[in-house]
């Protein structure tokens, strides 16, 4: 099956537009072969390498680009496991009854952030809560952050001081909150719920001066936007179309997205699509087929 990669080239019969996403290695998960998987593309090949046995996705780079963190039911659960990109087995970071998902690993790569369902001592509720734990699975502990109330997740800002996060309010949509790596300092971002508007799955830009996220303010469009971390000079930056799980390119020029495929033929087929921040937001194809390609990354930047 191919994968369509434009990085490094112009564009052919399409004068005047920029130069096509940076030519870096892309994590991402697809169901090219059956249930979903992880893939690796590394820059300048035309087809992805299959990276782990079994069902995972949303897979997340450590900081170091060696090794990978991801979610999966291979045990007939959803838990959070690593994997080293030279080679071996995917090690299990979580092991509850309850599923643990959406994990990011840190900057400084001392811990992982994720989602979980679990129930503490004393609870009779189960609700999604904010963990952080060691790369090694050992010191799990929940954030003083009350539930967000859906499934989303957390990231990370470049420093490791802080997180972005959405959380639903009273029922209704959700908001974008920052706070201090320990759970303190919470400031909200966004004031949409009243109208019922959904700002998910934020991503801090690498010199943390932005926020990207998707936002279905309108006419049933996820909308790609930004914000300041202060919560100020909001704007979209793409508003047609599905703008799923923005993430940066590492020079901060470019927002990968998961969205449908540009021919429009079947709203079920996603592709990975890049969307510059500057000019006209015109999405361009990274990796495409006839099935899903999702959550995808590129490799963090030497640091």
């Amino acid at each position: 099956m191919r994968v369509v990669v434009l990085a490094g080239l112009f564009l052919a019969g399409c004068a005047g537009l920029p130069l096509a996403p940076p030519a870096a290695d892309l994590l991402f998960s697809s169901t090219r072969d059956g249930p979903a998987a992880l893939y690796l593309l590394k820059a300048g090949q035309a087809e992805p390498e299959k990276l782990a046995s079994g069902p995972g996705n949303w897979p997340g780079w450590a900081p170091d680009g060696r090794r990978i963190v991801f979610q999966s039911r291979r045990t007939g659960n959803l838990d959070i496991y690593t994997l080293d990109l030279a080679g071996g087995e995917p090690r299990q970071l979580t092991n509850d009854v309850e599923p643990d998902y959406l994990p990011e690993w840190s900057p400084d790569g001392t811990e992982i952030v994720f989602t979980s369902w679990r129930k503490e001592a004393g609870e009779t509720e189960r609700a999604a809560h904010l963990y952080l734990m060691k790369p090694d699975g050992s010191g799990q502990r929940r954030l003083p952050i009350a539930s967000l109330k859906t499934s989303a997740g957390a990231s990370w800002s470049p420093d490791g001081k802080r997180l972005v996060y959405s959380r639903q309010m009273d029922g209704k949509g959700a908001e974008l909150f920052v706070a201090d790596r320990d759970g303190g300092n919470e400031k909200r971002l966004t004031q949409d719920s009243a109208q019922d508007i959904h700002n998910g799955s934020p991503a801090f830009s690498p010199d943390g001066q932005w926020i990207a996220f998707y936002s279905d303010a309108g006419k049933g469009n996820a909308q790609l936007q930004v914000i300041r971390p202060d919560g100020s000079e909001r704007r979209t930056v793409r508003a047609e179309g599905k703008n799923w799980y923005p993430r940066w390119s590492p020079d901060g020029r470019w927002l990968l997205v998961t969205g449908p495929s540009l021919d429009g033929a079947d709203a079920n087929n996603m592709d990975l699509l890049a969307v510059p921040l500057q000019g006209e937001p015109q999405p361009r194809l990274v990796a495409g087929g006839p099935k899903r390609e999702q959550e995808g990354s590129w490799r963090p930047a030497p640091r």
